[in-house]
């Protein structure tokens, strides 16, 4: 059965639930909240951003390490390598905890009994109350219009999902606490991998930073001299070292192609750990940001840390650990300590063509 949905709250954004999660503003979107990334093809971003991604990193880690470092700093060179190496374990550890760690919605795990005990301040469905978790069948679909802070039908899934749970078309199945999707990690942001998400980002901002420092450094101390500010250009060193300027121009040209790349990643990574940060103080998923969804969290900051990395939440940024031996300390099916909106709640709309 196709569908569309419909989130208002003042403003009416339309959606795809045949696709997944309502994402978008003020403009047509799909369901999975890839919004102006669905101006390129969102698969071949899903298919190929990891490899751009290691690609850059392999390429600048060699380069730095080994090549670059030994020249800037001969009688220092074993501290830099061991601080690049570092950053490198950080960003490629946290990479593959993103990666590998599933945030969905599965049914068989579900808490029945969280429902009937724990404080409840939004409405739940009939169904729901009486624990009768099944398929969706049309029957099971008494309205069309379904509070945002409500349990609601996935039409993709054909199961009920609890609040702040959305479908992604690439992952194929409902995100708890759902974000956004990852291309780089080729995997939704949620519940589970929020915290390895934040220190990938750290991480990669403050290598960026670092390797930016040395390059420019590099560049000017032993290839300046060769060239002109044109080398700058892409690829007309790589001219100008064809016919016969100077064979080094060949080095320079590779760098510099890198160094867009690089500063490519360094607008991305920044922008997106700004994003994430101000996400994390404010107690909202980006979805409900991009949104303008009401939402209320009363938390201090440091509860709202813990409720992302567990406990010890310090520790998070030194030693990136399962998410089973420090589970977030949060209720992906309540959201008990959320302070229900005063202004008209936003409503999804099925509609069914």
């Amino acid at each position: 059965m196709a569908a569309h949905c419909h989130i208002s709250n003042g403003s009416t954004f339309s959606t795809s639930v045949k696709n997944g999660s309502h994402h978008g503003r003020h403009t047509q979107s799909s369901d999975s909240g890839l919004g102006i990334w669905e101006i390129i093809n969102p698969y071949f971003l899903h298919q190929w951003m990891p490899y751009f991604f290691f690609g850059e990193v392999v390429f600048m880690y060699s380069v730095g390490c080994f090549f670059a470092l030994p020249r800037l700093y001969p009688e220092t060179v074993h501290i830099h390598q061991v601080i690049g190496t570092f950053f490198l374990y950080e960003i490629v550890v946290n990479w593959w905890f993103i990666h590998r760690t599933d945030s969905s919605f599965k049914v068989s795990e579900y808490p029945k009994e969280k429902l009937a005990t724990g404080p409840y301040p939004f409405e739940v469905p009939e169904i729901i109350q009486q624990n009768k978790l099944v398929p969706i069948i049309q029957a099971h679909i008494n309205t069309s219009h379904y509070p945002y802070w409500q349990w609601s039908p996935c039409l993709s899934c054909k199961w009920w999902r609890p609040p702040r749970c959305h479908h992604c078309k690439l992952c194929g199945g409902c995100i708890l606490k759902r974000d956004h999707h990852c291309f780089f990690a080729r995997n939704c942001i949620g519940l589970k991998n929020l915290r390895y998400f934040l220190v990938f980002l750290f991480y990669t901002c403050v290598a960026c930073a670092f390797t930016v420092f040395h390059g420019v450094n590099f560049l000017l101390q032993f290839y300046w001299a060769d060239m002109s500010y044109l080398d700058l250009v892409p690829m007309l060193s790589f001219l100008r070292s064809i016919l016969g300027s100077n064979t080094t121009l060949a080095q320079v040209g590779v760098m510099v192609i890198m160094g867009y790349g690089l500063l490519a990643l360094s607008l991305l990574s920044f922008m997106h750990f700004i994003d994430a940060c101000f996400s994390l103080v404010v107690g909202k998923t980006g979805f409900e940001l991009e949104n303008n969804i009401d939402v209320k969290d009363p938390r201090s900051v440091t509860k709202k840390l813990q409720s992302v990395f567990g406990p010890h939440w310090q520790y998070a940024f030194i030693l990136p650990t399962p998410y089973f031996l420090s589970p977030a300390i949060e209720d992906p099916y309540n959201w008990s300590y959320l302070i229900p909106p005063k202004k008209k709640n936003p409503v999804i709309q099925l509609v069914d063509p």
